[in-house]
């Protein structure tokens, strides 16, 4: 039975690009009583079609910069403060009121939480109840769209979170849950072969990873042809009814290569997938045999070891070098903050660190992810530490980290800087540089505490004569290549990048 999708609530769609065959036994769940009738399809030769896009492809999202947003903690209209391990009031509305604080630091992409009705206490996104229903706490169907078509009026793209591995979390088990469609305790991996909680307990054995549970929330099996079909049909419609960019797919490791693969396939949009794991031996696979991009744990993992730890800079080089085990790492997804972890910081207050960092982050291989409140520079630790809410900032745009910020974005955009390799010019343990194209950027992780770093520069692009100047001190920072070199200096643990002037 056809109908207008899932910004409607159901499951069943008229707006796929080829007629699909619909199974009677997949249609059981509309018998359901007090839920909302689900068709899912089963899948033929036309309906593995990939769908047909006008954007969002891998090579047009290297080129955003992307602002991750937690909705229910970023604009709730009616202000107060929260208990930060429950819902906080953000919504759709708000999010889309303040499309103006995040554009005007230069993102033109960002990603948001999941979108679905969730078990009570999923603020977050990732307890998802009723994949038929958007999750009312955040608004309504409409409000979503609206947001989108804010978004897009900005020119700031939209990725959505989905979660393709597990159900929300509800003590009262399976059958009285309320999950739709999956409402039978046969669309879930049981806990045969798995630690006596049923959890997993080796990220090292990959079939505990796919067959047991994350925290205990249930996992669906994926092997079972009603889960397969009903979660990409799940996830086309919700594209297709919202009109969302680009997707964030959760917990990777946890579901089969094969599901992966045919979920890219079918949505037909850059996906990056959360591979939670710091050994580039682990996580490069998952790029190419399954997704576009993941995101890029392992240089995560090095960069808050070097920028808020004061490891050696080598470390950089290292990883950096060990990356060619990629499939693209333009493609991945660069982060130094998120959701899932505690904030620069909370490990330091050093915002020279911190700045090094983002500069880092904003201009390395891979597609830059910064997360919300990392311009009022935020500080919570552990989740739910990390997710507090942005509303009680006001909004300041003056702010020096926001325009810090801002000023990064708009260089990286005017150079182009993923259009150009990435060449290391040098390393040491408390200094590191690197040029895309003609700039250089320059980086030290003694913080605004430790002694002045100077090195002179050999390995470079520029001819002799050349006068390079430092983005943030354009008038009084520039220096002169000459006998084939040239000196950098920082003070105070500041972060530079030179440019060529004119």
């Amino acid at each position: 039975t056809p109908s207008a999708g899932l910004a409607n609530g159901r499951l069943c769609s008229s707006r796929l690009r080829a007629p699909l065959m619909v199974s009677p036994r997949l249609c059981a769940a509309a018998a359901v009583a007090a839920v909302l009738a689900v068709c899912v399809v089963h899948a033929t030769a036309a309906a593995t079609s990939p769908r047909i896009v006008s954007g969002g492809t891998p090579a047009e999202w290297a080129q955003r910069t992307i602002y991750q947003v937690i909705t229910d903690r970023f604009n709730n209209p009616s202000g107060g403060n929260c208990d930060l391990s429950d819902y906080c009031g953000g919504t759709w509305q708000g999010l889309a009121k303040q499309m103006p604080y995040i554009a005007g630091m230069g993102f033109d992409a960002i990603w948001i939480s999941p979108v679905v009705d969730n078990t009570p206490g999923g603020y977050h996104g990732y307890w998802q109840r009723d994949l038929t229903k958007v999750n009312a706490h955040m608004g309504t169907a409409d409000d979503l769209k609206a947001l989108v078509q804010a978004a897009h009026d900005a020119g700031v793209w939209v990725m959505v979170d989905m979660v393709m591995n597990h159900m929300g979390n509800d003590p009262s088990g399976v059958s009285s849950a309320g999950f739709v469609p999956f409402n039978q305790t046969s669309y879930f991996h049981d806990c045969n072969g798995c630690p006596s909680d049923c959890n997993i307990a080796d990220w090292n054995n990959r079939a505990e990873v796919e067959h047991c549970r994350l925290a205990g929330l249930p996992d669906l099996d994926q092997s079972q042809q009603f889960v397969n079909d009903g979660l990409l049909q799940y996830a086309t419609m919700l594209l297709d009814d919202f009109g969302f960019d680009g997707v964030r797919a959760d917990t990777v490791p946890e579901i089969n290569d094969g599901f992966w693969h045919n979920f890219q396939q079918k949505v037909s949009v850059y996906t990056v997938g959360e591979v939670f794991n710091g050994d580039v031996g682990y996580v490069a696979p998952f790029q190419g045999q399954a997704l576009d991009g993941v995101l890029s744990y392992p240089l995560f993992f090095t960069m808050r070891s070097v920028f808020a730890s004061g490891g050696s800079m080598f470390q950089l080089q290292s990883m950096l070098q060990s990356y060619s085990a990629f499939k693209n790492p333009d493609l991945l997804g660069t982060f130094i903050d998120n959701h899932d972890n505690a904030r620069f910081l909370s490990v330091t207050s050093d915002t020279e660190k911190y700045k090094n960092a983002i500069v880092f982050t904003l201009n390395t291989q891979g597609i830059p992810i910064i997360y919300y409140g990392t311009e009022q520079l935020f500080h919570g630790g552990n989740d739910p530490d990390n997710r507090e809410p942005l509303w009680p900032t006001n909004f300041d745009t003056s702010t020096d980290m926001y325009q810090f910020i801002k000023q990064v974005v708009a260089y990286r955009k005017q150079a182009a800087v993923w259009s150009h390799p990435q060449v290391q010019r040098y390393a040491d343990d408390s200094y590191y540089a690197f040029t895309r194209g003609n700039s250089f950027f320059s980086f030290t992780n003694v913080g605004s505490d430790g002694a002045d770093v100077s090195r002179t520069i050999t390995y470079h692009p520029y001819a002799d004569g050349t006068k390079l100047c430092n983005l943030f001190y354009p008038t009084t920072d520039c220096v002169t290549v000459s006998g084939g070199q040239f000196v950098v200096k920082h003070l105070h643990g500041e972060v530079k990048v030179y440019y060529p002037s004119s």
